[in-house]
């Protein structure tokens, strides 16, 4: 886990038109975690000493220097139960503990090593207490760990790998055999492939503990960090410090309450409409968040955060009724609102920023009530263009304003809803599908068409490749031979249900890091032939007008490309714009 603080809305992402629904298989196992979407995660360790990222700080500060601050890590007023206390008082129902980051520290009384916390002044099993304290309590319990460890000299060494991964697959032994049922582990990636096979890890996770949820990261090989791809050793997709939109399969994005993956040295957490309407963006989406606070050298959490979980717990507590046992949906998430469902209940989450009137796009089936949860009525009109919603001043939440609409059926029938277009394509919202995609999340071919530039569609991986004879390999993944295991040409189609006159193309590139795409065609078909319109070798935020063109299948073709290549948007336009909104 790097650290990368954004902004913590990206967005909707348009996915398959109805809600979305888990195999029996996997629904039996994630309902309970998916139905308590907010989860307390501790980054914690020597670190915290200094103030500064956990492990990410190693090389700045002095690998020798980083390596011996356990000597002096004695948090005396560390207090599980405490802990355990303050997380399930305010709403959250699981902690992560970090039990080993990428520096190789363990919290728990490992045999495989002496870097870890009984070799410390402290001398206590952490990872004992906290889970004899949230086992007392009745709240579920997770590990973090790094399969990586840039500590031992033996990770990744062409010589010794194997040795090291005894050692690390002991470790898990030991973190999933000595401290009673483990609800969660979560695995993280510091930029080089796992050192095993995945398939080891996750084999032994789920032999020690058949019920255990998985994070995606032990196969990551990943581009950014989205970690948008759900792979067969893994359970949910894991974006990193960003609401990641609505997503068709399990998720959870990760992020801080302060800013920084560990205590800091004057840090502050975020403000309360901030920290909730990211815990609303999340379930809007049909996801989870792991919300992170770093407790200083002596074991306790800041007064400020613990301020600031307590008055986010508040929050939560009054409006348990629609965040708990609810899934993401029918609307589509937009800046202004989001919406979740139960049974025949739909509830809709107003942020501040939206008008004192708002349409929403209309609503299959009839509404029988809408009301505050407080019991107040809302006036509420459905109508053949829209569903207007009247909210007086009095009656705003100045974190969000939730509102349940009983409905005369199920919510989980009525299908997805699209918001209002905010660019006015003709694009927006069709038929889109590509040559290949880094995942069916966040960058599948409906990315490109769902006027959301923080999704892009990213070609996948090359298929003539064998990605297992990668792990344990020395090899980051900004690397050119890392890289190069992706695809760098390949096609985006939109189908526009019907032949259409279009006068104008946009595309716009997601850039990142080394990526570049250095020459892409624009194409339409044509009695099933495809005609180049365009080609260029800058795409950037690339407008072009045009001939009117008339035609219901149009392809943007990169031909060349370096490092991760991405598209945000590719957008037609006819020759008159048809309605725009501000509501969304």
């Amino acid at each position: 886990m790097r650290l990368s603080i954004k902004l913590l809305y990206c967005g909707l992402l348009l996915t398959n038109p109805v809600l979305a629904q888990l195999p029996s298989s996997d629904a039996g196992r994630l309902q309970r975690w998916r139905d308590n979407p907010l989860s307390l995660f501790v980054h914690w360790g020597p670190v915290s000493r200094i103030g500064k990222e956990i492990s990410w700080s190693r090389q700045a500060y002095g690998k020798a220097r980083y390596d011996s601050l356990y000597r002096g890590f004695n948090p005396t007023r560390f207090n599980a139960l405490e802990w355990v206390r303050m997380a399930k008082r305010n709403g959250f129902k699981q902690i992560v503990l970090t039990a080993k980051h990428h520096d190789g520290f363990c919290l728990w009384d490992t045999k495989t090593v002496s870097y870890n916390i009984m070799h410390s002044p402290f001398g206590r099993d952490v990872c004992k207490e906290l889970a004899q304290a949230a086992h007392q309590e009745g709240l579920p319990i997770g590990w973090y760990f790094s399969v990586g460890d840039w500590k031992d000299p033996d990770c990744r060494n062409p010589a010794t790998n194997d040795v090291f991964v005894q050692r690390m697959l002991t470790q898990v032994r030991e973190l999933l055999t000595n401290y009673g049922k483990i609800s969660l582990l979560w695995i993280d990636f510091e930029g080089w492939p796992s050192p095993t096979h995945p398939k080891q890890v996750y084999d032994l996770a789920r032999r020690l503990q058949p019920d255990i949820i998985i994070n995606n990261r032990l196969e990551p090989f990943t581009p950014d960090e989205s970690h948008a791809r759900v792979g067969p050793y893994s359970d949910y997709a894991t974006p990193e410090n960003f609401v990641a939109g609505y997503g068709k399969v399990p998720w959870e994005t990760c992020t801080n309450m302060g800013h920084q993956w560990a205590w800091k040295f004057g840090d502050t957490p975020r403000p309360l409409p901030e920290c909730v309407q990211t815990l609303l963006r999340c379930i809007g989406g049909n996801g989870n968040l792991l919300f992170n606070i770093g407790p200083d050298s002596t074991g306790v959490f800041p007064a400020s955060f613990v301020s600031r979980t307590n008055e986010m717990g508040d929050w939560i507590n009054q409006h348990a009724e629609a965040i708990y046992q609810v899934r993401g949906g029918p609307y589509m998430p937009t800046r202004q609102y989001v919406s979740t469902y139960r049974k025949n209940r739909v509830y809709v989450y107003l942020f501040p920023e939206s008008p004192a009137e708002i349409r929403l796009p209309p609503l299959a089936g009839s509404i029988k009530k809408a009301q505050l949860l407080n019991g107040k009525t809302v006036t509420v009109n459905q109508k053949p263009d829209g569903l207007y919603i009247s909210l007086p001043a009095s009656s705003r939440d100045s974190v969000a304003t939730v509102i349940a609409l009983t409905l005369d059926r199920s919510a989980a029938s009525v299908e997805l809803i699209r918001p209002f277009t905010s660019s006015g394509a003709l694009s927006y919202g069709q038929q889109a599908r590509a040559s290949s995609a880094l995942g069916n999340f966040l960058h599948d071919a409906s990315a490109a068409v769902d006027d959301n530039p923080n999704t892009a569609w990213k070609p996948g991986r090359r298929t003539d490749v064998d990605f297992n004879a990668y792990y344990g390999r020395n090899v980051h993944y900004m690397s050119d031979s890392v890289m190069n295991l992706f695809q760098h040409t390949g096609w985006l189609e939109i189908d526009l249900g019907k032949s259409q006159s279009i006068s104008r193309i946009a595309v716009s590139e997601l850039v990142y890091q080394k990526s570049q795409i250095k020459d892409f065609t624009i194409q339409y078909q044509k009695a099933g032939r495809w005609i180049t319109l365009v080609r260029d070798t800058t795409m950037g935020n690339w407008s072009k007008e045009i001939t009117p063109v008339r035609a219901q299948r149009f392809r943007l073709v990169i031909n060349d490309s370096s490092g991760y290549p991405g598209v945000r948007e590719f957008q037609l336009f006819g020759t008159s714009r048809p309605e725009q909104t501000n509501n969304g």
